[in-house]
């Protein structure tokens, strides 16, 4: 999750991508939230340093984009599929996708991030689609999709912020907790085909009910909405390392073929290195092709 985009007032919506290191057969992809991510030890950065030399994570942050640009997006960001004839064998196959959206497209009209609740689930459809419908261009069953529903808000404290701004409300906690409930039901209605698949790894979909976990750890008196966000909106540490602890939740209890303390680390540590041919160590590539005659060091 290597990029992080200015800072801004609103909801950033992230693609990202975890890919295996050197291997361009093994690509993971995760989508994530907000463009504070390194600041407030975002959950892609604690993916990315957890994956060091086992997966490549890669974050595209979007501020303030909803559903409405997404849909458009993310099939720029995904290989094509296998059935497409101008696609490439050698090409990376992603391996986890997570799809983090809602917050922006609960904005109050007459903001210009509004989304209707109609659309915004039909649009939900469109990016699992994306990756899973067998007519997509991007088809991809391999690929693991995690959704995360949008979190709670503190009115309060986002309206003293907008008030400072001289700008007006525009979120409402019972309109986002719609939107929450809405990619919930979504996201467990294509859970519930994952049993049904013919081959069992193919067209899996999870999701983190991050309204629910959160609202439950308020209501329990174990933390805060303080704890949780930043400003009453943007997610703080706390807020970042539940959906991480969440996404390796999923991970490690679903795949746990992907779980970084049993999987290979790309190249021994250096003190393990055979010093009088390093070649052989280091051939990490997906093609491990080695340079025959090549000079090397003695």
């Amino acid at each position: 999750m290597g990029i992080s985009l200015p800072h801004s007032h609103s909801h950033s919506h992230h693609l990202h991508h975890l890919r295996q290191n050197y291997n361009p057969q093994q690509h993971t992809a995760e989508p994530g939230m907000y463009s504070f991510d390194v600041n407030e030890r975002g959950f892609g950065a604690q993916l990315a340093h957890l994956f060091l030399r086992r997966l490549d994570v890669i974050n595209r942050g979007f501020s303030g984009y909803t559903t409405e640009q997404a849909i458009h997006l993310l099939p720029q960001f995904l290989p094509r599929s296998q059935q497409d004839s101008t696609s490439s064998s050698s090409q990376p196959k992603i391996q986890f996708l997570t799809i983090f959206f809602g917050a922006n497209d609960a904005c109050l009209l007459p903001s210009p991030q509004h989304v209707d609740l109609e659309r915004y689930e039909q649009n939900l459809r469109t990016l699992i689609d994306t990756v899973h419908s067998p007519t997509s261009p991007t088809y991809s069953p391999e690929t693991r999709i995690i959704v995360i529903c949008p979190p709670t808000i503190d009115e309060d404290r986002w309206a003293i912020r907008r008030k400072g701004q001289g700008l007006m409300m525009d979120r409402d906690k019972d309109v986002t907790k719609q939107y929450a409930e809405t990619c919930l039901r979504v996201a467990k209605e294509y859970e519930g085909k994952n049993d049904q698949r013919q081959s069992p790894q193919h067209s899996q979909v999870d999701v983190i009910d991050t309204w629910g976990l959160m609202t439950e750890q308020i209501e329990s008196g174990k933390r805060t909405l303080g704890d949780y966000l930043r400003d009453g909106l943007h997610l703080a540490s706390e807020g970042n390392n539940l959906i991480f602890e969440q996404i390796m939740k999923v991970i490690r209890s679903r795949f746990p073929e992907w779980d970084p303390d049993t999987m290979p680390m790309n190249a021994p540590w250096w003190g393990d290195l055979d010093r009088k041919h390093p070649e052989t160590d280091l051939l990490i590539c997906g093609n491990k092709v080695k340079a025959e005659g090549f000079p090397h060091a003695n």
